[in-house]
């Protein structure tokens, strides 16, 4: 090849090199256009996508809210049998603060025989009821007079807040109590954004400038005091994503936090996030917000909250396990104070207000005090009625309210009763307590073990014992009911009697092993005497003591023995309280119950109980077996109580069940009725009969919690009768060896002359 054609190769060469890499360069400029529209394609319907899933979630019920449950509120009126000491410790287990100068609500001061209250508003069952200060003035008898301190007049009624006892949340599930941005301090609020997004109402969801910032933040400080996330990634990563820290996840972080910068306001964004951050774990449930996060850790409502506390609560969203004040306690005050820093810097607080926070203690209260200590037994029961309500399944998961018929005050003191009692005895030893206000059939206090806060079974409904003699009442009434046959002077044989039972003989004998002739009805019920209450259990037959017992309220079958006559027959507390609310309450029967409503989360009722009472037995019958009951406290087997509360007149019944297995006592004042239950689940013996065991359980309680004497009016055809006490007859008032007792007097001949045996 000539030296002239080479050259000329090789500028066409030099020629094409720019061509071929202007043509390769397009291509390649083409393709990553083309990739880029694919990659924004893909990234418009990933959006859209996004868009539809969150806005759906976001705009609609964003979470399963749990049911509240709450105990009754204190009603307080002048007249009420209540010690100022009382109502202080209830104005404690609400967690107000004393404080003198009364210049919130959710405080109490004290003075000589005064307490004065500034009430927190609330909603209860029948509306809303607003902040309200007002003194309450004591006297020796309990409640003088109410006087509200606005107007400075006297008022017949006040009431304090129910207590929250509890929250329904299944195991392994969020747990939460909704706030609305409005009931948020605004100090609170500022405070949050200082610390975790100081940007928030200026991004869009993202913020470089925050990964900046909160890069030479921590640099300075030398450890993490800020995040680069905001308020909105976290909102989204809490809310829609898992906590994997991978680059995917923080990707999908950003654009849900773009979206829903686009879609909703800052003010619902922030709503959201003070709903939905996490703040602690109760055992198995996470608690979020910090509206439950206020009561979880301070027992009480954020808006009642100092600034030490909003700094403690805000310092543990970076870690409530890591500041766990519960756990450790020097670490998240020194968080606490970190943010109290920022606030005095930032000019939230002035000199004074950050020191004298700085040197607050941290104010948690204990784990035990948090919800439902003390109360598994009585939730248990809630929830089983609970069960039974037809409440529309769109209002179940949206924070229902459950007001209940608990009257705290009454179960601190049943608890303490039988801790009492229990401490120096078995340590196997079990309990089961069941009270009611046998007037509206009302259950006030339930324990359903020995140990208070103990769930598990629960002894008070689902243990089945014999009864013993807390069975001889519902013969004996029904012998009365037999008009002109039986009164309470009647006498029946105290013989030996032997018996065929269940293909073996049987001879009930009584405790003593005596047998004394005759008595009278009155003091075989009195002294429970086992013989004549056979004899007048067959008399009557075991048919009308099964009827007996279904009119007095027990619901199941049971099928009765001869020995079922003397208790063996296996019912639990509760059942037997039902029986007992019907002899207590004149013979009307109503249902006993937990609840006294159901409401919305907005206060709208989904349930109210309706008193449906029935007569199953007459007034005058009723009347006559509670003198016998009252004689029994007084003389018999019960006559401890006379010793214990001298001049009261209570009524009651013992039962002990073969072999000293069971202790039971059933007794009522004026307006509480108490069943009580000491055995052991292995069903061994104790030892104890109803009078030295369940008696003192209901003597403890009534101490601690006081006793109103029984005033019961003759009913209309009762009068005072002179029976003979040789025969059991009726006879003239001025004749020798005469029993003055209640009888319907339309059954008794009038007497003139005085007869002989």
């Amino acid at each position: 090849m000539s030296q002239k054609s080479s050259q000329s190769k090789g500028r066409n060469t030099a020629k094409a090199a720019p061509y071929v890499l202007r043509h390769w360069l397009k291509r390649i400029s083409i393709l990553l256009l083309k990739l880029t529209l694919v990659l924004v394609l893909v990234l418009v319907f990933y959006l859209v996508y996004l868009d539809s899933k969150i806005s759906k979630k976001f705009a609609g019920q964003k979470w399963q809210v749990p049911a509240q449950i709450y105990a009754r509120s204190m009603e307080l009126l002048p007249g009420k049998a209540l010690t100022q000491q009382q109502l202080i410790v209830q104005l404690d287990n609400l967690q107000y603060q004393r404080n003198a100068k009364l210049d919130a609500p959710g405080q109490y001061s004290v003075s000589r025989n005064h307490v004065s209250i500034y009430r927190r508003p609330f909603t209860y069952i029948d509306g809303y009821e607003a902040a309200m200060l007002f003194s309450v003035e004591f006297n020796r008898g309990g409640i003088n007079r109410i006087m509200q301190r606005q107007q400075k007049e006297a008022v017949n009624f006040a009431r304090l807040e129910p207590q929250l006892i509890e929250h329904l949340v299944a195991a392994q599930q969020e747990d939460r109590e909704l706030v609305q941005l409005q009931q948020v301090p605004e100090l609170f609020k500022d405070t949050l954004l200082l610390v975790e997004d100081r940007d928030f109402y200026h991004h869009h969801g993202v913020s470089p400038l925050s990964v900046i910032r909160a890069f030479w933040v921590n640099l300075v400080a030398g450890r993490t005091v800020q995040g680069g996330s905001t308020l909105t990634q976290q909102l989204a990563k809490n809310m829609f994503l898992s906590s994997d820290r991978t680059l995917w996840r923080k990707a999908n972080e950003a654009l849900i936090a773009l979206v829903l910068d686009y879609r909703f306001n800052k003010d619902q964004i922030l709503e959201a996030y003070l709903n939905e951050v996490f703040v602690g774990q109760n055992y198995a449930n996470a608690v979020h917000g910090v509206g439950l996060g206020s009561r979880f850790y301070f027992g009480k409502p954020l808006t009642e909250l100092q600034p030490a506390d909003y700094a403690l609560l805000i310092g543990i969203l970076k870690g409530p396990s890591y500041f766990d004040p519960r756990r450790y306690p020097e670490r998240a005050q020194q968080r606490r104070d970190l943010v109290l820093r920022l606030m005095f810097e930032q000019h939230l607080l002035d000199r004074q207000q950050y020191e004298q926070a700085v040197t607050q203690p941290l104010a948690v209260i204990p784990r035990g005090k948090y919800l439902n200590a003390g109360y598994a037994a009585y939730i248990d029961a809630v929830k089983k009625e609970l069960r039974l309500l037809s409440i529309d399944a769109k209002h179940q998961d949206q924070g229902i309210k459950v007001f209940t018929h608990l009257d705290t005050q009454a179960q601190r003191a049943v608890e303490l009763a039988v801790a009492q009692q229990l401490a120096a005895l078995d340590p196997d030893l079990q309990a089961a307590v069941v009270l009611a206000n046998y007037k509206q059939a009302e259950i006030i206090a339930m324990l359903g073990s020995k140990d208070a806060v103990q769930g598990g079974f629960n002894r008070a409904i689902d243990a089945r014992r014999q009864i013993g003699s807390i069975i001889k009442p519902v013969i004996y009434l029904e012998a009365l009911a037999q008009r002109g046959r039986y009164t309470l002077a009647t006498l029946l044989q105290d013989e030996p009697i032997r018996l065929r039972s269940n293909d073996q003989d049987w001879q009930p004998q009584n405790f003593d092993k005596q047998h004394r002739g005759q008595v009278t009805l009155l003091d075989a019920l009195a002294n429970s005497l086992n013989v004549p209450t056979v004899r007048l259990g067959l008399q009557l037959g075991l048919p009308a003591i099964n009827e007996g017992l279904r009119k007095l309220g027990l619901v199941r079958n049971v099928k009765l023995h001869p020995a079922a006559l003397l208790g063996a027959v296996e019912l639990s507390p509760l059942e037997v309280s039902q029986l007992y609310q019907t002899i207590a309450n004149n013979g009307l029967h109503q249902q006993l119950s937990t609840l006294q409503a159901v409401t919305d989360n907005n206060g709208h009722p989904l349930y109210l109980r309706q008193h449906q009472l029935t007569r199953r037995y007459h007034e005058q019958e009723v009347y006559l077996l509670q003198h016998a009951l009252i004689q029994a406290a007084k003389t018999g087997t019960a006559k401890q109580l006379q010793t214990a509360f001298p001049g009261v007149i209570i009524a009651g019944k013992t039962g002990t069940s073969s072999d000293y297995r069971d202790s039971w006592f059933s007794g009522f004042d004026q307006d509480t009725v108490s069943t009580i239950w000491l055995g052991r689940d292995d069903n061994k013996a104790i030892g104890l009969t109803g009078s030295t065991g369940a008696l003192n359980v209901f003597s403890r309680y009534h101490r601690l919690q006081g006793v109103d004497s029984i005033v019961k009016p003759m009913p209309e055809q009762v009068s005072l009768q002179a029976f003979s006490i040789n025969t059991g007859y009726p006879q003239a008032e001025n004749c020798l060896n005469v029993l003055l007792l209640p009888a319907i007097s339309v059954e008794m001949p009038v007497m003139s002359e005085c007869t002989e045996e």
